[in-house]
Order: structure tokens, then C-alpha cells, then sequence
């Protein structure tokens, strides 16, 4: 299959394809006589394996050791899971400093909706004043 087959089928650009290729997570594709690239359906499967890793957040490192697990025989579901667990405790940390932030939002929006009602109103967060900075900017 020629890459723009690929690209189509998988639902990548070709040029995310020549990405994975250069940076090694997919094998050089073989030539025909015109210099087109020809892709087998394990390239496809790989292809299709890395957007769906991408997908769950996993970075081109990281990914790269899931290709390599793949590659093994025995594909040992321990490392794995250790790998997801690893990367469900980096969302929830996340999410709970997107939560912090929601919360210092809300607080310097309330401080402004109050200066608002006063005549003339001054902007509470240009004078830095009653308004904590967030946890994650500090």
C-alpha cells in the first residue's frame, strides 16, 4: 500500500507517517522502482497501535518502549500496567491543579464582579491586591 492509502485507512496525514518513520517508531518503508514508499499490513497494525497509545497521552518515548514490548515474544502485561497506572496518576495530578486553577479563576472573577459595582471601578488583579496567585504559579 502506497502512504496515502495508509494515511486514509489509519485516519493520519501522510506527513505524521513520515514523522513515525523518521523518528524510528516505524520502520523504513521499502521502495518500488518509482521511489513511492509500500507499506505491509504489519505497518499498518503499528501505525494504527501508535495513534491509539498517542491517543491515551503517552509520549514518542514512551511510546517507542511500548513498540518494543510489542515487538517481544512473551508481551508482558506487568510493565504495561505499570506504564498506564503511571500515567493515570500524571492525569489526576493534573486535573487536580486544573481544579486549583478553577478555583483562584473564580476567586479573582468574584473579586472583580465586586470592584465592578463600586464607582470608578480599579481593576482588583492589575493592582495585585486580594487576589492570591495560584498554587502552580508560584
Amino acid at each position: 500500500m502506497q502512504i496515502g492509502i495508509v494515511a486514509k485507512k489509519i485516519g493520519l496525514s501522510v506527513d505524521a507517517i513520515r514523522f513515525y518513520e523518521r523518528n524510528a517508531l516505524l520502520p523504513r518503508a521499502a521502495r518500488t522502482g518509482g521511489g513511492f514508499r509500500q507499506y505491509g499490513e504489519s505497518d499498518v497494525e503499528t501505525l494504527a497501535f501508535i495513534r491509539r497509545v498517542q491517543g491515551l497521552g503517552f509520549k514518542l518515548s514512551e511510546i517507542r518502549s511500548f513498540l518494543s514490548l510489542r515487538g517481544n515474544r512473551l508481551q508482558p502485561c506487568a510493565p504495561v500496567r505499570r506504564r498506564l497506572e503511571e500515567k493515570l496518576a500524571d492525569v489526576q495530578q493534573k486535573l487536580a491543579n486544573l481544579q486549583k486553577l478553577e478555583h483562584e479563576l473564580r476567586l479573582a472573577l468574584r473579586s472583580c464582579n465586586r470592584e465592578l459595582r463600586n464607582q470608578p471601578a480599579r481593576c482588583p488583579i492589575l493592582r495585585g491586591k486580594n487576589v492570591r496567585r495560584p498554587e502552580s504559579a508560584k
